[in-house]
């Protein structure tokens, strides 16, 4: 597939396959999907056969030709007629003059003018000077008779190469392909190759590693078709869904549905098939197993016979935009195509659907059918009380099975209920309780909202307060006010929404206890007491609900409290590649959060320092600001920084100020900087600062207490106490929270006091390696060299690479920077950027260094796609 660079991407073996073309006449037909790139495969037929000395013809078949033409003769007059300038002589003019007198449709009345046609085209052909020709034929399927296109050329000893598509809609020439010499058939393109194409389409700028997969989720069965990917992505951009955060472009809005661009081939299908094709896919879509036995049910309620919805059917099957089960179940292969139906009129539809469903007379329906065409419909179907004992029965028996489906129809129950009944007293308590455990805050706010405007009971009151302030939270709208006048009435339901409020204006989440109690009419289980005081220190507030709450909490799947959380996830459990693209996802969130948005900011510069970039670590430094809200947090990644740029003496005064600035108060990180900056006196054989730090730190941990100051407190003991037990117990808190970086600390300590220091030292040599900081794996090796040790070795892993991949790692082991590397080999200084990224998601190593000593020490063998073609 080419690129917006003239690049190539992908089908190295069908190109291989062209040189395969060596007698005279032979025919090479190449099949494939609209948008797989059989264009572009020509254009590349095109450049290779004239590399070999061959006179080429291009002719562009298209759907509007006249049917009479069956030898196409007027299109290989204008294909040589663009070319004349190459290709022309007398004898080409005398035989194009001759093929247009004689093309037209009273030619092809009777035998013996076709025939004298038929030879002119054939000597048409013959007329070229170097008697090597290649006729490439692009959609050739398109032509009235595609086998007869071929014919003249064939005869007068031509190369040709056709391509036709064979998408189940388009009937493929089968005449062609039994008379070709070589089928290929072009298949989608791989995962890497995909990521290839995006990368260069976003014109050197790094994509975030979200948004590849964001569009191969969307695409679904086209998500290795590269027109369609590229259509998309293109359509992306323009509408502003692709934008620039950090040097790297991100799909903002990710939340929202991805649609595919009108221009697409299966978008166009469906619109020319009219009305009742977008509301079949629309509704196939959003029901919960739709069937072939349900389509009755439609065509009757949509105003259409059944044989032609059933000829719908049959069309968007054999097209790939619907998919059928051995059961009979119609599914949507492409969401994507989904999203791009007009929406507006699908709930009309389904009440529609279910109105007829319930109409006398009606063959009975399957009740979960029904209920869920009642779903569906929404507020577009009138309140109807009899429905709910139906929507009712359906939800309590998907509760456990399908909850998402379950939340679904107890939403449609609750609008067809009485309001202030008993019926909707119960049924608005199980949907929010339900919204609760799945995570659909959004859904949950607007129940609350409708339950405030319609009328609830008085001692449902202190629930909707929780469950609007969760929404509130989690959505970061705030709480409408006449959701607040309505519930907000006494102290009990006051306190969920003053939690809210003081999260929105200062993020500050108040003591575990005061959490506890503003929301015990939701909270499930017990919980770790020590797990929920790390979750409060990093305002991870979707975690200190998840452990509140308990079970009867579900995590947001989209939000900057979801990024935020997965951020967190990523860093504690080592994940780090993935932080700053998370960091990314929460930039393009609004509004700016006080404490989670620095915070993140940190974590990324953190991130990114620890392994080596500290250009980009600095960027995000400087976007979490001089006056961050956590100032040790600060100070922490800014010791990072300098001392990855070589000037660990400067790390230590800087990390001394920003201790003496802050050391009175009890802040977010301190404990760490105290780990950090006592490492960093460690190696710098300050034993007078070290026995201060110790000293200050057991200060710290008597007055603010916590189990964080109190790992720091035995660290710190062991260090300077040589206090083997303290450091060892360190150790295991900093294993529970997850504290990686001073986890491998605590375990250099440990080492340096035990009387067996080798495994010490390998388990905090492999946390340093697993997270690519290559600053800490030269100092645990240096300590490990003072002990007569040295680190442990690692399997080898086999990683295909492509050739520029390859090269690539060459020249970074030889010391090139990345504008060298791009000086080298011809690209941008941006793509050799997204070049590594690959490579590190490819590899598992972390940095720069990683990749160059993996392949040096035995780590990672290459297994190019040159050599493996070769073997």
């Amino acid at each position: 597939m080419f690129t917006e660079r003239g690049s190539f991407i992908g089908r190295k073996a069908e190109i291989a396959a062209l040189d395969e073309i060596t007698g005279n006449p032979a025919l090479m037909v190449v099949r494939g999907d609209a948008g797989t790139g059989k264009t572009a495969f020509l254009d590349v037929a095109e450049s290779n056969l004239q590399a070999r000395g061959f006179d080429v013809v291009r002719i562009r078949c298209a759907a509007d030709l006249p049917r009479w033409d069956l030898f196409c003769g007027a299109l290989v007059v204008a294909a040589f007629r663009s070319e004349f300038h190459e290709l022309g002589n007398s004898r080409v003019a005398a035989a194009m003059a001759a093929v247009s007198r004689l093309c037209r449709p009273a030619t092809y009345r009777s035998a013996q003018p076709r025939s004298r046609l038929l030879s002119e085209l054939e000597r048409l052909f013959g007329c070229l000077a170097t008697g090597r020709v290649a006729v490439l034929i692009d959609d050739a399927h398109a032509a009235p008779d595609p086998a007869l296109v071929v014919t003249a050329a064939y005869r007068a000893g031509c190369v040709i190469v056709a391509t036709c598509r064979e998408d189940g809609v388009t009937a493929e020439p089968s005449a062609l392909s039994a008379l070709a010499d070589r089928v290929l058939d072009l298949g989608p393109l791989s995962e890497t190759e995909i990521d290839e194409l995006l990368a260069d389409a976003a014109c050197g700028v790094p994509l975030d590693e979200a948004v590849a997969p964001a569009l191969g989720s969307a695409l679904g069965s086209l998500a290795g078709n590269p027109g369609a990917v590229l259509g998309m992505f293109t359509a992306l951009r323009r509408s502003g869904r692709v934008v620039r955060v950090q040097d790297h472009l991100c799909l903002a809005h990710s939340n929202r549905p991805v649609a595919l661009p009108p221009e697409n081939h299966l978008v166009r299908l469906v619109a020319d098939l009219g009305e009742p094709a977008g509301h079949l896919l629309a509704v196939v879509g959003g029901a919960d197993g739709f069937r072939l036995d349900d389509l009755r049910f439609f065509a009757a309620a949509v105003g259409q016979d059944l044989d032609t919805c059933g000829r719908v059917v049959d069309y968007l099957v054999a097209a790939g935009a619907l998919d059928c089960d051995k059961w009979g179940v119609l599914g949507t292969p492409c969401p994507a195509l989904v999203a791009a139906m007009d929406p507006v009129e699908v709930p009309g539809v389904h009440r529609a659907i279910a109105e007829y469903l319930l109409r006398d007379g009606a063959e009975p329906p399957d009740p979960a059918t029904l209920a869920d065409h009642i779903a569906l419909a929404g507020t577009a179907m009138p309140a109807d009380p009899s429905l709910v004992a139906l929507l009712e029965t359906g939800a309590d028996g998907s509760l456990s099975t399908d909850p998402e489906l379950a939340a679904r129809w107890y939403r449609a129950a609750l609008h067809h209920c009485v309001p202030g009944g008993t019926d909707h007293a119960r049924v608005l308590t199980v949907l929010q309780r339900l919204l609760v455990r799945i995570g659909h805050y959004r859904c949950l706010g607007e129940v609350v909202a409708e339950a405030v405007s319609t009328g609830f009971a008085g001692h449902q009151r202190r629930e909707l307060a929780a469950s609007a302030a969760l929404a509130a939270i989690y959505t970061t709208v705030p709480v409408p006010g006449p959701v607040y006048d309505a519930v907000g009435r006494d102290a009990e339901c006051l306190a969920p929404l003053d939690f809210c409020s003081r999260w929105f204006t200062s993020g500050e989440l108040g003591s575990v206890s005061e959490l506890t109690a503003a929301f015990a009419v939701l909270r499930g289980d017990d919980f770790p007491a020590e797990a929920a005081e790390v979750a409060s220190d990093w305002h991870d507030v979707s975690h200190m609900f998840q452990l509140v709450l308990g079970q009867g909490h579900g995590k947001p799947v989209t939000g900057p409290l979801a990024a935020y959380a997965r951020l967190r996830q990523c860093y504690l459990k080592g994940e780090w590649n993935e932080i700053p693209s998370y960091a990314r996802a929460l930039e393009l969130t609004t509004p700016v959060h006080p404490a989670i948005h620095p915070l993140a900011r940190l974590l990324a510069a953190e991130v990114l320092a620890r392994q080596g970039d500290v250009k980009r670590a600095a960027q995000w430094l400087s976007l979490a600001g001089p006056q961050s809200p956590h100032p040790a947090s600060h100070a922490c990644v800014e010791i990072d920084i300098v001392t990855r740029l070589g000037e660990p003496d400067r790390a230590r005064a800087l990390g001394w100020a920003a201790y003496e600035r802050i050391s009175g108060e009890d802040q977010l990180g301190l404990p760490w900087l105290l780990v950090r900056l006592a490492y960093l006196e460690l190696i710098a054989g300050d034993s007078a600062k070290l026995r201060r730090l110790c000293a200050e730190t057991k200060q710290l941990h008597a007055r603010f207490g916590g189990t964080q100051f109190r790992a720091a407190e035995l660290v710190l003991r062991g260090m300077v106490e040589r206090d083997h037990a303290a450091a060892v117990e360190s150790i295991e808190i900093m294993r529970r929270q997850g504290a990686l970086t001073d986890l491998v600390c605590g375990c250099v300590v440990v080492a340096l006091l035990a009387d067996d220091p080798r495994p010490w030292f390998h388990e905090a040599y492999g946390i340093a390696r697993s997270l690519g900081d290559d600053w800490l794996r030269l100092t645990i090796k240096s300590f490990m060299a003072t002990s007569g040790l040295t680190p442990p070795r690692y399997r080898a892993r086999h990683v295909e690479m492509s050739t520029v991949e390859e090269t690539i790692i060459t020249l970074i082991q030889r010391g090139q920077t990345n504008r060298q590397i791009a000086a080298s080999i011809l690209v941008s200084e941006k793509t050799v950027e997204n070049h590594l990224t690959r490579l590190f998601a490819k590899t598992g190593c972390r940095s720069r260094l990683d990749l160059a000593t993996a392949s040096l020490e035995g780590r990672l063998v290459l297994a190019g796609y040159a050599r493996a073609g070769s073997a």
